[in-house]
């Protein structure tokens, strides 16, 4: 077992690696198992956090800071990927069990207490036949997708790009949510239909500033799905199940941070 509390233990590390050099203000790296990658990228800060491998062979790739009450936990041979310009507030809690992988893009939003899990957390069975029917499946959230306070996204969930979620909603297992729709509701259902957001805080906007916002006049945050632009996240999904921890690492370089195309997680 490795703890980590500070960048000075890095080189110490036998089992597992971390690349790069992050700022880590109270924050503590747990690693149970063997043969695990964290990366940091562009020297994020990681404050309040707590990332723990409780297993094998799994890779976290960061491009985003964390903050106050970030909970991130993966077991074995998993892949999770989270991407650049992402904000995050306190509480948001990250579950990635039984083998699956999490994708987020870039320039998301996480409000208050978000929860995203790839499991139901224990086994339930058939009565009758006896056989097992909550596998766990993986979870892609897009670029610009806004998730308000105390959402909850469940295992099998697909975010399109610049999908909105309002505060206390439940998305379901397996739930496709397109692009540039406004969800809301305990299961969600859409609100509002080809709608866009822009990160920027109703609360300093003066009278003039309200007037002026009035209308946005760029398509940037308007998501399609464009052949040989938009990716399979599904053919995602089974290539990384496919490959081992050095080929994965390589694999999501070249997929997500090479690949810069705007409509790449479209849906």
């Amino acid at each position: 077992m490795e703890f980590i509390v500070n960048i000075d233990q890095f080189e110490k590390m036998i089992d597992n690696k971390i690349i790069g050099m992050p700022e880590l203000i109270n924050t503590k790296i747990n690693f149970r198992g063997k043969n695990n990658i964290l990366v940091c990228d562009n020297n994020i800060k990681l404050e309040g956090a707590l990332l723990e491998f409780n297993g094998d062979n799994s890779i976290v790739y960061l491009r985003s800071s964390l903050a106050e009450g970030f909970n991130l936990t993966v077991y074995n041979n998993s892949t999770i990927f989270i991407g650049k310009n992402n904000k995050f507030c306190s509480s948001v809690s990250v579950n990635v069990f039984e083998g699956m992988n999490l994708i987020i893009g870039d320039d998301c939003l996480f409000e208050d207490n978000v929860v995203i899990s790839t499991s139901d957390y224990y086994l339930i069975y058939d009565v009758n036949s006896k056989e097992r029917i909550n596998f766990s499946s993986s979870i892609f959230i897009g670029d610009h997708v806004w998730l308000g306070a105390n959402t909850y996204i469940s295992k099998g969930v697909k975010i399109g790009s610049g999908t909105i979620v309002a505060p206390t909603s439940f998305i379901p297992p397996y739930s496709n949510c397109h692009s540039n729709c406004y969800l809301f509701g305990n299961p969600v259902k859409i609100i509002k239909d080809n709608v866009f957001f822009i990160n920027q805080s109703v609360g300093p906007l003066k009278t003039t500033d309200s007037v002026d916002s009035e209308y946005y006049k760029s398509d940037i945050f308007i998501y399609k799905i464009i052949n040989n632009e938009t990716l399979s996240m599904r053919n995602i999904d089974e290539i990384l199940f496919g490959l081992d921890i050095d080929s994965r690492l390589e694999f999501i370089q070249k997929l997500f941070i090479r690949n810069k195309r705007k409509n790449r997680f479209a849906l």
